[in-house]
């Protein structure tokens, strides 16, 4: 008899403990739900859409990027998007016919999944800010992950729009949302945001990054090498960091990934440090090694200096910290001699007259990794 109750109630605890609901990844989301509402069944979406409001009057623009899993480097597959925004005249409009959400939302909304690339493309007209109000005009975005529930992340916003303030937000969901558009030769206006999955989204699962070992150990001395500076003192050419700024301290910070949006506030402290400071007393290097020259052996300078990198850099305003580029994360004369690990998101080095004074790999780039870093200069 004993035996039989100890089951039962075995059974009970093992039931309960799997009845129990999975944590909401994202909080509170109102209309999120309107993702299922895809006239399209999702494993037949595609990963290119075109708004209904494409061919009516008003701005053409064409948004386009790569979704990134949490690590901010493995593109994300299968993920379904799904966008909604206002008219020309800042409403939501409805054609009398909508259903479910679509009465709240408008009929100018569209669902798009991400390819095996993680590539992701949208085709609409530029919404109108709300009349009468001091909101920045903006595109509405939900994310549903295959394993996951949706949920939202930061609005598309405009960085020419008058009404957005100057003061971005310091922990955005998925990554920066302030896209800006360029002319094409189509009379259709271009923007590029990547996301990066779960980045500042409450309770989403993550391990973060693999522990790797990468770079040379603590108490080396560092070696010369030659990367091409796009940034700071020694923009334009290629110059040694050590042979010429070794004597002091600095950062060295080896990242090989092409996804840099969610580096942008992370450089931006080191840039302010560096100003507060002086170049005498600190120097910071970032150090991208860029598998291009793989498939592009007879890259020359000059097209590099007019590539995606120096552009970013540019929009960056960077004055004082220098954005290098380096040919591959193998490369025998640059990576090789500091032991970088390819596999590795990012590789770390603070230095002291030429030695390696402390060392972090796959950090994450945020304020915490930032006061550690600095923790040591002082």
């Amino acid at each position: 008899m004993k035996k039989l109750l100890f089951l039962i109630a075995t059974t009970i605890v093992s039931f309960s403990a799997c009845a129990q609901p999975t944590k909401t990844i994202g909080g509170a989301c109102e209309g999120c739900e309107a993702i299922h509402e895809s006239p399209v069944a999702f494993e037949k979406l595609k990963s290119e859409v075109t708004l209904p409001d494409f061919n009516e009057a008003g701005p053409k623009i064409e948004i386009s990027g790569i979704v990134y899993q949490r690590d901010g480097m493995t593109p994300a597959k299968d993920v379904v998007i799904y966008v909604y925004h206002t008219n020309q005249a800042g409403v939501y409009p409805s054609k009398g016919s909508e259903t479910g959400w679509g009465k709240r939302h408008g009929y100018i909304r569209g669902w798009v999944k991400t390819n095996k690339n993680g590539f992701y493309q949208i085709y609409t007209l530029k919404p109108a800010a709300y009349p009468n109000r001091k909101d920045p005009a903006h595109i509405h975005i939900t994310i549903k992950e295959p394993d996951k529930n949706e949920y939202y992340i930061d609005d598309y916003l405009f960085s020419d729009d008058p009404l957005l303030s100057k003061q971005r937000a310091a922990s955005p969901r998925g990554g920066d949302g302030v896209v800006n558009l360029v002319d094409t030769e189509k009379n259709i206006s271009h923007a590029t945001r990547h996301i990066i999955l779960g980045l500042n989204v409450p309770d989403y699962p993550y391990a973060g990054l693999p522990k790797l070992t990468s770079g040379l150990q603590i108490g080396s001395n560092c070696p010369a090498f030659d990367p091409l500076h796009l940034s700071g003192a020694d923009a334009g050419k290629k110059a040694c960091p050590m042979c010429k700024y070794g004597y002091g301290q600095g950062v060295m910070i080896w990242f090989n990934h092409a996804n840099l949006d969610h580096m942008r506030d992370f450089i931006q402290s080191f840039e302010k440090e560096m100003q507060a400071k002086g170049e005498k007393q600190l120097r910071v290097f970032f150090i991208y090694m860029n598998p291009f020259y793989k498939e592009h052996p007879d890259a020359t300078p000059q097209e590099i200096l007019k590539g995606k990198l120096a552009r970013w850099g540019e929009e960056q305003n960077l004055k004082k910290v220098a954005l290098t580029w380096i040919p591959s994360p193998v490369d025998e004369t640059t990576a090789k001699v500091y032991d970088i690990n390819p596999k590795a998101k990012n590789t770390v080095f603070v230095y002291k007259k030429r030695r390696v004074a402390s060392k972090w790999v796959n950090i994450e780039y945020d304020d915490k990794s930032v006061e550690e870093i600095l923790q040591v200069l002082k």
